[in-house]
Order: structure tokens, then sequence, then C-alpha cells
């Protein structure tokens, strides 16, 4: 049920941007500067968790009235608000939601319509400036500003039987230039690839201001037959309305803040991309090179909010913990795992995830360790995989590592796997790597368990019984709440 009336959920940004604000989780913030200061606001907003979008806006220099969108998905309730799920802070909660909805491909026609809010101010020809809207400079190192991170790149095959929603960053070099960062194997590659193979140009659309559940679909890695739009749609019960984009018949979602429609040429000479400060913390994929993206109109709204997805390295936000122990707790269950208590991941993407599970047979804890590590959505950059008994609270860090170093023995309970897929943004990968183009990494398991065979004999712990501890914190109120 959704927390709005009707069914359909929010159609655009700025219902997400007033929904969140009335539950008091948006701050608007004026005067910061668009070189850094935003980026490092952001930054130690997240890291210090406090729980609030952040809204920026009064830049000079940009069309009047331009915001800036950052840290909208950094909360359990942020995130079920914007998927259309019961609104919770908890992130459990949060993660079962997702889980329900976690196999659902289903998908609904978009509705193309004739006008939208997004025709409001349409640039054309020598008009066309994207310099004009608001493009932070996000690290101190970056190689450029990107206004291009929680975007959506909407591209189809040359006969037009496949389309896709994806995000790629998007830096600006001038007024009627940028780049898309579409890396290879993604569904906008083939198409890319597709216009190249008859010598035609490639057209693309960029909406850069959305409402997020149309975000959360383009960056997740969906079977290549799913449409993202399509199954926004599905997931609204109501069809995402589109119209058409002027120069290449594209959809462009109706309600979107503000959309770049343009082309890349066959034949253009390449331009330096980059760096951009990656997920990860690091540089890791550096300067690309790239055949640079002109502009052939922007359309965009009165005050047009631009929707950022900001990289804080040693965090994670809601939308990628929940988001990811959803995929891999479903994705474990439809392999046949049983037994399966939480799944979680710890710092951004998949890095680090943690499973816990009831044990029913002996090697189940391994089975499932193994499994998780091979699955699509645990695959992909993962390091460390944990398994623990199901009285850990995947969630609470602390018990997590205190049954890591309690009840797991590094001689028996460790296995190291070799030769595991990763890729360019890997910090880790060494130069004789890079140059042989050998993306591959190790990653751990820890086997943090009792022992199957003799789990009954395994000494009692101390934890405080649950009931106990929700008598006395409701007892002794006023000397053990919080401050």
């Amino acid at each position: 049920m959704h927390p709005w009336d009707g069914p359909a959920g929010m159609r655009d940004l700025r219902e997400f941007v007033a929904a969140i604000e009335e539950r008091g989780q948006l701050e608007r913030v004026s005067g910061a500067d668009l070189e850094l200061e935003i980026g490092g606001i952001s930054k130690i907003a997240r890291r210090d968790e406090l729980g609030t979008a952040l809204l920026f806006g009064d830049f000079e220099g940009t069309v009047p009235g331009s915001r800036v969108l950052t840290n909208a998905l950094d909360t359990p309730l942020q995130v079920t608000l914007a998927l259309g799920h019961e609104p919770t802070s908890d992130i459990r909660e949060a993660v079962l939601a997702q889980k329900e909805t976690a196999s659902e491909m289903k998908t609904r026609p978009v509705e193309v319509v004739e006008d939208g809010p997004v025709f409001e101010n349409v640039q054309r020809g020598d008009d066309v400036d994207l310099t004009a809207f608001p493009a932070p400079r996000w690290h101190e190192n970056d190689g450029g500003r990107y206004i291009g991170t929680g975007d959506v790149v909407i591209t189809e095959s040359p006969d037009g039987d496949d389309r896709n929603a994806g995000t790629y960053r998007v830096q600006v070099h001038g007024p009627k230039t940028a780049t898309l960062n579409i890396r290879p194997g993604r569904d906008a590659d083939r198409h890319r690839q597709a216009y190249f193979d008859r010598d035609e140009p490639f057209p693309a659309v960029i909406s850069l201001g959305h409402q997020p559940d149309l975000f959360m679909a383009a960056n997740q890695r969906f079977p290549s037959h799913v449409d993202e739009m399509e199954y926004v749609s599905a997931q609204r019960d109501q069809p995402l309305e589109v119209v058409e984009g002027e120069v290449s018949g594209l959809p462009i979602p109706a309600h979107a803040e503000l959309v770049v429609e343009g082309k890349v040429w066959p034949d253009a000479e390449e331009i330096t991309e980059g760096p951009f400060g990656e997920w990860t913390g690091y540089y890791g994929a550096g300067e690309t090179q790239q055949r640079p993206f002109e502009i052939d109109r922007i359309y965009y709204r009165d005050d047009p909010i631009v929707l950022t997805y900001n990289n804080v390295p040693m965090t994670a936000t809601a939308m990628s913990t929940i988001r990811s122990g959803a995929a891999l707790w479903h994705q474990l269950e439809e392999a046949g795992m049983t037994g399966i208590d939480e799944v979680t991941t710890i710092f951004p993407g998949i890095w680090f995830q943690v499973i816990s599970i009831e044990q029913q047979y002996p090697g189940h804890s391994t089975q499932v360790g193994l499994q998780a590590m091979s699955l699509p959505a645990g695959s992909w950059e993962g390091r460390i995989t944990i398994v623990v008994d199901e009285d850990i609270n995947v969630y609470d860090l602390d018990e997590v590592l205190w049954a890591t170093v309690s009840r797991c023995d590094p001689a028996e309970d460790m296995q190291l796997i070799e030769n595991c897929v990763s890729s360019r943004i890997n910090p880790r990968l060494s130069a004789e790597q890079e140059k042989s183009g050998d993306h591959t990494k190790s990653r751990l398991f820890f086997d943090a368990t009792k022992p199957y065979h003799w789990k009954e004999e395994f000494p009692p712990d101390t934890k405080l019984d649950p009931d106990m501890e929700a008598d006395l914190r409701a007892e002794w109120s006023d000397l053990l709440s919080k401050p």
C-alpha cells in the first residue's frame, strides 16, 4: 500500500521532495559552491549519518531557480517512499519489503503523451547551453564537473525493438558537449555499437532529474529483455508518461526536471573524460577516452532539480543496502538454499556480505557462503562473505564481528577463493592486470557459525535476554534513553 493517495505513487521528483520534507528528512541549503563544497557537505552529512537529503540552490551563473538534490536515498524511509513500500525507518523492514518485489519482472507499456512539464522550456540551436545548469565538481581530483551521477540514459537499438534505461556518468565539457561513460558490455554499449556498425550516429536522451524509482531501476542490472521504464510502470501500477524527443523521437519522462537530447558520431575524435571518484573511494578507472556527446536539445522545467547520487567511501546508503540485500536473499532462496534467516550488505555495493542461517545439515554454512559469492547479486566486486548463526543480528556490525572472532577458527573456517570476477574500478588491480585486461580478484569466506557437529555443546553466551532488555529499558528509561 502506498503512503500517498492512490496506488500509482509519485509521478515526479517534486512530489518525492515534498514527501521527505514533510517527514523531516530534507534540508534546503543556499549559497554552497558547485566547486567541491556541495560534494564535501554531502559527504560529511552522509558520513555523520544526519539522515536528511540536501536540496542546494541559489547558484551564481546558472538558470534561475535551478537546484541540486543530494543524499536523497540515504535512509530506509526515503527508499521505501521512493519505491512505494509502506514507509519505515527500520532497515530490516525495508529489506523485507523489497525482497517481496525482488522477483517481479513484470512490465507495463509506457504512455506516450503530447505534452508534459519537461517541455516548459526548450533550448535549441545556438541557445543550447549545458553549462547554464548546476554541475558540481564532487571530489578534489575529478577531471571536471559531473552533472550526471543520478541520471537515466535512454537508448534504443537501431531497429527500435530493444530499449534500455541505464545510469552512466555524464561530464560537462562545454555548452553543447558532454561525455557519456558507458562501460563495455552494458545494454547502451550494444546499442551504440549497433549504430556505429551502420556508420550512423548513436542517439540518446539523458534525464537528469526524475522520481528516484526510475533512477533505481536504471542503475540496477535487469535481464536484457526487461525495459526499465516499463518495469517502473508495472511497479507503480500506472503507465509512466513519456513525450517524444524532437530530434531522436526517443521517449522522455514527461515529468522529468531536466533532459538533454543528442548523439555520438562514430567518426568523432575522442576526448578525455574523467577521472571521477568512484563508489569504492578511489580513482580506480582513471581517465577514459570517449567520443563526445553532441547536444541538440535541452528540455527543462521551471526551477529544475538535478538529482544526484554522490559516492562516499566507507558508508553505505540505504538504497544500496536494501536493494543488494533483498536481491541476494531472493536469489539464495531461488537457488534452493534453505534456512536463510537474514541477508545484508555492508559498505557500498556488495563488498561485504553477511548472511544469517539456521543450520540444518553438515556443510550448510559453507554451501550458503559459496553460493552467495556466485549469484548475480553477489558476484561483482564482492570481497568478504560472512555466514553467521540466526542468533546474530546481521545489521549490527559489532555482533557480526564478535561472532567472527569468537566462532571462526582461521585454520578451519576461512576459505580463500581466487580468480573471481572484478572490474577496472577495483583499486587493488595491479598495473600488470590493468595492462593485460585481467580484471579478476580473490575473495574471502568466513564461516562464523558454531561448528555444526557440536553446536549444542558450544559454550553459552552472556547476551542479555531481549525481553529482559526491553523491560529494563522501559523501567529505567530516564537513565538508558539515548541523548
